[in-house]
């Protein structure tokens, strides 16, 4: 009698176990992270009979959370690269808009301030035209000063949202080790039965966390799970934590680097979620873009005044700097103990390739190191003003006294263009003009023409002296009344810096003068120079324009952008085809859950009935025994 009680009563309690952690299931089909719940039954061993063993009921053993370790570590490594790629993604699509765009981007102004110039050249004596030359120069410069001003905004916003993403970080860290407590407390109370909730909580935290940086996870015997980053950095090691941190960049103090306890900097390990992504974003994008933009503004800058110098203004002057002068940036390291400072200066700007260097001093001798690769990069001179070191197109000059060990990074162009500015408002001071001209006198009787001539040699003071060439015989000329130089059609005649070629046959007494370009002269050499500089291929060792280098610069950062995009979209495929593996293993089907909770509802009433039967028997055997 008490058998079959006894069975009625497991199978009650068993079928009521079945119902509850089916309405659980069915109460967090929309709690993110929950992984469903199944109960684990086995019938209880039976007792022995005269006809064998006889069935004794059901045990439940335990609620399984249905879940894989495999697909959870797929899972927190895919929404790390997701992350990462999203954040990356998203921030080169900005840049790119901002570079590439007509409104926003280098392109349209660049252009318009060479046109300016061609239209100068064709009405040199114009006010008009040169205040558009100046009026370009402006909006060009301008345009320069707002991309710096707009990529040094994104640094900013970056490195706020790298000491934000730090902070969430240490916060889901601290999670998941007061839950690897709790876990391994439920575990010792329950005789080793997991606490699914609590795990099912954990994983959710992991998963959190892997959005912000990439993971791995280590189980323990008593539960925990300890969590590492960085290539094997601990964050959680049991019940215990390494915060992350943040700190300034050894030779930016604005720029905030990721930390581990201790305060080594882990920022080129970080990978993976968002935090990985901002990183990349930085180092890929950012950076680059900026030293390749300064480029861009210290060719212009260096050409531009370069020419300006070698021509002369409607007041009959040289011409002075249309653009500020440009310098590079080298700022030294915050563990520097020396007094030594290095200014930057641009020996060749069309030697500049965009990128950052170190300058190191060991105690005795000065290297530089390319950052990126490690490898030394020649260099020439003594580091003096006199004679800077002189690499990659820019120069050195170390003032001071250097500590051994002390450290500088170079860089050419990263605020570069952010300084471009005009240097001049006034349009008459634009020098249009050649210094100097050369003529053949009215009085000629012989063929011979002479070209306007071209300076050679801009520094040298006698320039503009006035200069004669007499012809003293059919094939013989004098230079001042000096000399008796043999004549060929068509050689160069080089004097004072400039240069000049006769052609045809000058008659005996025919004479040329070349003397300097007076004020308002209408010449337009110079100016015609001075447009021609958009054509000239001036960078990446005489192989790009200014226009191409900056096609070449909105193109590398569009690619990067595409390339991210088409990561972005295989990194989603991939999580969607993860996130249905788990579904289908741990996800709560309403329709399944509904089945289930009929069934266990059935199995429970018919529990009822069998304790009902029992109750039944046993009161019949007791009116038995009273009769």
């Amino acid at each position: 009698m008490s058998d079959i009680l006894g069975i009625g009563i497991s199978a009650l309690l068993a079928n009521r176990s079945g119902l509850d952690v089916t309405g659980h299931n069915i109460a967090n089909v929309n709690t993110a992270g929950y992984s469903r719940q199944r109960l684990d039954l086995s019938n209880r061993v039976g007792a022995v009979t005269s006809y064998g063993f006889a069935g004794n009921g059901v045990t439940v053993r335990g609620v399984e959370r249905l879940s894989d370790s495999f697909v959870f570590a797929r899972e927190i490594a895919g929404t790390a690269s997701l992350s990462r790629v999203e954040t990356f993604t998203t921030e080169a699509k900005r840049t790119d808009a901002l570079l590439s765009d007509a409104d926003t981007g280098l392109g349209t102004t660049l252009s318009s301030f060479f046109d300016s110039l061609s239209v100068m050249a064709t009405t040199p004596s114009s006010t008009a035209t040169r205040q558009t030359v100046i009026t370009a120069a402006d909006a060009l410069a301008g345009r320069f000063n707002d991309l710096q001003g707009q990529l040094d905004a994104d640094e900013r916003s970056i490195n706020s949202r790298i000491g934000q993403t730090v902070t969430e970080i240490n916060n889901y860290a601290a999670t998941i080790a007061s839950l690897n407590d709790r876990i391994s407390m439920a575990l010792g109370a329950s005789g080793g039965k997991p606490p699914n909730d609590l795990v099912d909580q954990r994983a959710q935290a992991i998963r959190e966390l892997s959005q912000r940086v990439s993971v791995s996870t280590v189980e323990q015997d008593d539960g925990s799970l300890n969590v590492f980053v960085a290539n094997g950095q601990s964050l959680v090691v049991g019940t215990t934590t390494s915060a992350l941190g943040t700190r300034p960049n050894e030779f930016d103090s604005a720029r905030s680097e990721v930390t581990v306890q201790g305060g080594a900097v882990i920022s080129g390990q970080v990978g993976g979620g968002t935090l990985g992504g901002l990183l990349d974003t930085r180092r890929e994008i950012l950076d680059p873009a900026r030293e390749k933009l300064g480029r861009i503004a210290i060719t212009l800058s260096e050409t531009v005044n370069a020419q300006q110098a070698k021509g002369v203004d409607q007041n009959g002057n040289f011409g002075g700097p249309l653009f500020t002068p440009l310098a590079g940036a080298a700022p030294a390291s915050s563990r520097n103990t020396g007094s030594a400072a290095v200014t930057v200066g641009f020996a060749d700007a069309t030697q500049l390739d965009g990128k950052a260097y170190q300058l190191g001093f060991d105690g005795s001798a000065w290297s530089l190191t390319d950052p990126a690769t490690g490898s030394a990069v020649p260099f020439t001179g003594s580091g003096t003003a006199a004679d800077p070191f002189v690499a990659k197109g820019f120069s050195l000059a170390v003032g001071g006294t250097p500590a051994a060990g002390d450290k500088f990074l170079v860089q050419p162009g990263r605020r570069a263009a952010g300084q471009l500015a005009v240097a001049i408002s006034n349009p008459a001071q634009l020098a249009a003009a050649a210094p100097i001209k050369a003529g053949a006198a009215t009085t000629n009787t012989g063929t011979g023409t002479i070209t306007p001539g071209v300076v050679t040699d801009v520094t040298n003071t006698a320039l503009r002296d006035p200069v004669s060439i007499q012809f003293t015989g059919p094939g013989t000329y004098s230079i001042n009344g000096s000399g008796a130089y043999s004549y060929t059609a068509g050689q160069p005649i080089s004097v004072n810096g400039w240069q000049v070629e006769i052609s045809g046959s000058p008659a005996t007494g025919d004479s040329f003068t070349v003397g300097p370009t007076g004020a308002n002269s209408g010449d337009d050499r110079n100016a015609r120079l001075l447009s021609g500089i958009a054509s000239k291929a001036l960078l990446d060792g005489g192989l790009n324009t200014l226009t191409a280098a900056n096609g070449q610069l909105v193109q590398q950062v569009g690619s990067k952008a595409q390339t991210a995009q088409l990561q972005l979209d295989a990194q989603t495929a991939l999580a969607s085809q993860t996130l249905s593996e788990r579904n289908a293993l741990s996800g709560v089907n309403l329709d399944e859950e509904a089945a289930d909770l009929l069934r266990w509802q059935q199995a429970y009433q018919a529990s009822a009935q069998i304790i009902a039967t029992a109750s039944t028997i046993f009161d019949s055997l007791l009116a038995a025994t009273r009769r």
